[in-house]
């Protein structure tokens, strides 16, 4: 039975060539990566952004201009809603669930907001009893918080710096800013929201699905 012969050093030059076409289609799927990220970032403005601990998170107003940039949708929207307790008495938590995608691409994105969120359980230096707290708007909020994740989990835009959006040529300056500060007499934390920007966050309807329009329609 006649033996097979392998030749090694051609075998190698093969495995090579295979290797530089792969790092030749990665460089140029990365490139592909940073001009749809850079696309995504020009298209918004100062007041779709919020300063938040020193960190830059993407509003719901700028979340909505790149669904119509890029045509990305969203469908199976469900919400879900979980009453708990515990020693500072009943609280709700509301984990909103949705399906995006963009073309053949899907993702299952969460978005969560609750009755003990900052926002809607501190007013002028005090927390709200439970039943002050305006439960719709913290619906929507878990809601508005699964549009934005899904949104820019589908577009890689996730963890943007400073750098990042200068490059874009957002003015870092005129973005709100929000600080949470405790008040040394009660404890208890107090927000402080610099003047917005004009054309802050406008706020999503809530829907049990959609595709917003293109920016052309």
């Amino acid at each position: 039975m006649a033996k097979e012969l392998i030749d090694v050093e051609s075998s190698a030059l093969i495995e090579a060539d295979s290797l530089i076409r792969l790092s030749e289609i990665a460089e140029k799927r990365v490139e592909a990566v940073n001009r749809l990220i850079r696309a995504a970032l020009a298209i918004t403005r100062p007041g779709d952004w919020v300063n938040l601990g020193g960190q830059p998170y993407l509003c719901a107003s700028g979340a909505e201009k790149i669904a119509r940039l890029f045509g990305i949708g969203w469908k199976d929207m469900k919400m879900i809603e979980e009453e708990r307790e515990d020693e500072k008495g009943k609280w709700y938590l509301f984990t909103c669930e949705g399906t995006f995608y963009l073309n053949d691409i899907a993702i299952r994105a969460i978005g969560t907001s609750s009755t003990r969120a900052k926002f809607f359980a501190i007013s002028k230096g005090k927390a709200r009893p439970l039943e002050e707290i305006d439960i719709p708007s913290v619906k929507k909020a878990a809601f508005t918080n699964c549009i934005v994740n899904g949104i820019t989990r589908l577009i890689g835009l996730r963890k943007m710096t400073w750098d990042d959006l200068k490059a874009a040529k957002i003015d870092v300056s005129k973005i709100p800013k929000v600080d949470y500060k405790k008040e040394k007499s009660e404890g208890v934390e107090t927000k402080q929201v610099s003047k917005p920007s004009e054309g802050q966050q406008t706020p999503l309807k809530m829907q049990s699905g959609g595709k917003l329009d293109g920016p052309n329609k």
